[in-house]
């Protein structure tokens, strides 16, 4: 039987065939949560260097790519109560990958399958500091979300692409305001897996302090790892993140 994730307008998108029959070899299924505005698509190059063993899913978020003409979600909550169906549907091990704004969500699914009784293996944080650490304001109007995506480092040439913007800002303005409201409830129990930060050396926004944030939130193995780029550093030096990742993973 298909899962969800093998058809169109699912929640999350599988990169390459399904993982062979049990061998000596290790398995696990990395699932990847993308930046603010971002979609599966910016995780595809990843397959080509993951070793086989690691299964590769990416969130496909309501109102982009597949999924273009539903409505989008304006909160963590929705977001996570849309893709945990199909997490839980994917076999353990499991782990969990978030880029900046996707971090948020990794970490709530975190805790939200440690509930289930199904903790990840591994959680592993991209260019983002720890949730309720830094002040996020939601954008105002355009302007804002056009200064916030060029400080975040990304190539502003699409921007004066016909039809770009009227796509691309709402989805921005969707993911922005969801990432400013998110804050972990107090009172919440640490994470007890696994927890690698990578942060870009080139970061105009992240630092290894901001990256450090997370240990806040975490009660098990903990490390933070530089990885050459800045803010987009998972798509633009994808050969020396894959390796940094790898290392973490051991496998």
């Amino acid at each position: 039987m298909q899962s969800n994730a093998d058809r169109g307008n699912a929640p999350l998108r599988r990169f390459g065939p399904p993982r062979p029959g049990a061998d000596d070899a290790p398995h696990a299924t990395l699932v990847c949560f993308p930046h603010a505005g971002g979609g599966a698509t910016g995780f595809a190059p990843w397959r080509r260097l993951l070793p086989d063993r690691l299964d590769l899913y990416a969130q496909v978020a309501p109102g982009r790519e597949e999924r273009g003409q539903e409505d989008l979600l304006g909160s963590v909550a929705e977001l996570i109560a849309d893709v945990l169906p199909d997490v839980l549907a994917l076999p353990d091990p499991l782990i969990l990958v978030g880029h900046s704004f996707g971090a948020s969500l990794a970490y709530e699914l975190t805790h939200r399958l440690t509930v289930a009784g199904r903790p990840p293996a591994r959680l592993v944080v991209l260019a983002a500091a720890a949730p309720g650490e830094t002040t996020l304001h939601p954008p105002s109007d355009d302007h804002e979300i056009e200064l916030l995506w060029k400080r975040l480092g990304a190539n502003p040439a699409g921007l004066a692409r016909p039809g770009f913007r009227e796509w691309l800002f709402p989805v921005l303005r969707a993911d922005f305001t969801a990432h400013a409201a998110y804050r972990p409830p107090a009172g919440r129990p640490p994470i007890t897996a696994p927890v690698t930060v990578m942060y870009g050396d080139e970061d105009s926004v992240l630092t290894e302090e901001g990256a450090s944030t997370w240990r806040r939130l975490c009660a098990g193995p903990f490390e933070v790892t530089p990885v050459p780029g800045g803010h987009f550093f998972p798509q633009a030096s994808t050969a020396a993140t894959i390796g940094a990742l790898v290392r973490a993973l051991k496998v």
